[in-house]
């Protein structure tokens, strides 16, 4: 066998297929799989000019802090840079803070009151994103699942 055939099978066997929505045999598995990449490819490539989603995704710090603002807006409770920090302890406060700071003045962070909770707190800045940000997330997601599901009816 050659490298690349043991390389593969190596990959193959770590892969968790049987979570897939349809079938897919190892056998064709790359074949499939590289026409679902082309699919999806369009999808993970920023679109021109500066945009609240592409902001909060350009990096590993920023893509975290943003996913602890959207489930919270998305759950609706309190969440504030000392509550991100400690739920992000590889990240410094101070770097959180920073990151949130720069997103607030973009306008794509806003300090709103939670969807659900009253707070009785007076000194908590909830942190929210924007209406904008929170369509291109929704939409790119959306656009996420879609893509899946042509790509699934191709298949049949």
């Amino acid at each position: 066998m050659s490298d690349q055939t043991d390389r593969d099978k190596r990959i193959l066997s770590k892969l968790n297929l049987d979570k897939l929505p349809f079938e897919i045999s190892s056998k064709n598995f790359f074949i499939i799989w590289g026409k679902m990449f082309q699919n999806l490819k369009p999808l993970f490539i920023y679109k021109e000019g500066e945009y609240a989603l592409k902001w909060c995704l350009s990096t590993n710090k920023r893509m975290r802090v943003f996913l602890k603002i959207f489930e919270a807006n998305e759950e609706g409770y309190e969440v504030y840079k000392e509550s991100i920090a400690s739920q992000l302890p590889q990240f410094s406060y101070k770097t959180v803070a920073k990151i949130i700071d720069d997103g607030m003045k973009k306008g794509y962070y806003l300090n709103l009151a939670p969807r659900t909770v009253i707070s009785t707190d007076k000194k908590i800045r909830n942190i929210r994103p924007s209406e904008e940000l929170v369509v291109q997330f929704i939409n790119w997601s959306i656009d996420i699942i879609n893509n899946l599901i042509d790509f699934q009816k191709k298949l049949k």
